[in-house]
């Protein structure tokens, strides 16, 4: 087929889980032989060569005065006769929705949107209404208000350019709706976020879940041997929504019963000052690592060294690349049950309730078993998420998008 892909910033750049998916999609599709032309929303480097056979363009997007997502919007509507060229336009940016419909109305081409967190129905990306409860509606009163309200904190850009660009978001999101039922099919990660975008009135026929292919530089022997001190190992940002203000306390907890444990924090946020202080307040700095973001090379060693891995996120997660890459270590996984992350995981780990004191309960049921089990069924886990599993989904999914434009008068 030949595929143009809408990248959230380009192939092999280095960023958010989305950038490193998005890319091993264009990857693995170029090694199976289709055409595949690759729309960046970030420049590359002047001096890139990219690892298969794929096309780069760049979308130029500027010109807005407030945020990048109107730009994009407004760069790949200038692009649109470009995508008649296409069998499929696969965008992996939320908020191209608008722009997509555009592809969808005035084009040939099948329309293909990944729906990997929450940004075509919430302009805060979270479903969390007040950044206190989930959310099950939306409106543009309710919406605004909640964007302008939940506007502060620790964005080191300030509330008003938070603000203005929420709103930005929010008009790209009342864009979106308006022109959802033109997608020809919707990827979801989870079947979680396949059902809340049903129940936010998106085509449920057209909502079909792949999950994230497995980066296999994770894929190792675990190296750790479950005996004290337990290491405990966090990666992903400090921010509220992770729940990340609750891995001091239960370190705190669980070196309170007798037992030895010790705790590494990979990345970086709003909150790192918090915990850092938090620490040293219960006199925890000599059992808490905080290393800031390490290069993804760096991780897959990380990961099989410590013998479990937290993720106490407070909000549903869609699909966190970060289970992938524990489970391929063969190390177990402790996380709040929120989300698809209890189906994602398996058998390699365990669900809390995302209290401390689930926290605590978990992670002394787990070493108190047989770790070592859990960690082998972790490996096993993992089978389901390789390329030759995931990769065919895409292109059956690519298929019933084309047969349905096809069937559809534009």
């Amino acid at each position: 087929m030949r595929v143009g892909f809408v990248h959230p910033t380009y192939p092999q750049g280095e960023g958010t889980g989305a950038t490193h998916s998005a890319s091993r999609i264009v990857f693995e599709l170029a090694d199976r032989g289709h055409d595949v032309t690759v729309y960046c929303w970030a420049d590359p480097p002047a001096d890139a060569t990219f690892e298969r056979d794929i096309s780069v363009r760049s979308l130029d997007a500027d010109g807005s005065p407030y945020h990048s997502a109107l730009q994009l919007d407004a760069a790949l509507r200038e692009r649109v006769p470009e995508f008649d060229a296409f069998d499929v336009v696969h965008s992996y940016v939320l908020n191209s929705l608008p722009a997509l419909g555009e592809v969808a109305a005035e084009t040939s081409a099948a329309t293909v949107l990944t729906l990997n967190a929450y940004g075509a129905v919430c302009p805060k990306n979270d479903l969390r209404y007040m950044d206190r409860e989930p959310c099950t509606s939306n409106g543009l009163a309710k919406c605004a208000a909640c964007s302008v309200a939940t506007s502060g904190g620790h964005d080191e850009d300030g509330p008003l350019y938070r603000s203005a660009s929420r709103l930005g978001y929010l008009k790209l999101v009342r864009e979106g709706e308006r022109v959802a039922d033109r997608i020809d099919a919707y990827h979801a990660l989870s079947p979680h976020i396949r059902e809340t975008y049903a129940e936010f009135g998106f085509p449920r026929d057209r909502l079909t879940v792949i999950p994230n292919i497995l980066d296999e530089r994770f894929d190792r022997a675990h190296g750790s041997d479950f005996e004290e001190p337990y290491e405990l190992l966090y990666v992903g940002s400090l921010d509220e929504h992770k729940g990340v203000d609750r891995l001091v306390p239960v370190l705190d907890r669980l070196n309170g019963s007798g037992e030895r444990y010790r705790l590494t924090v990979v990345g970086d946020g709003g909150l790192r000052t918090d915990l850092e202080a938090a620490a040293d307040e219960r006199g925890l700095g000599e059992s808490v690592t905080f290393t800031g973001w390490l290069d993804n090379d760096d991780l897959p060693a990380l990961y099989a060294a410590h013998d479990c891995f937290l993720y106490p996120g407070r909000w549903d997660e869609p699909f966190g690349r970060v289970f992938l890459e524990a489970l391929a270590a063969g190390t177990p996984v402790v996380a709040s049950d929120v989300g698809s992350v209890a189906a994602i995981v398996g058998d390699g780990g365990v669900t809390t309730d995302g209290s401390v004191e689930g926290f605590v309960d978990a992670v002394r049921t787990l070493f108190d078993g047989d770790a070592a089990a859990t960690s082998a069924a972790a490996n096993r886990t993992v089978e389901r998420y390789r390329a030759d599993a995931v990769v065919p989904q895409f292109e059956a999914l690519y298929e019933r998008a084309v047969e349905r434009s096809d069937a559809v008068e534009r």
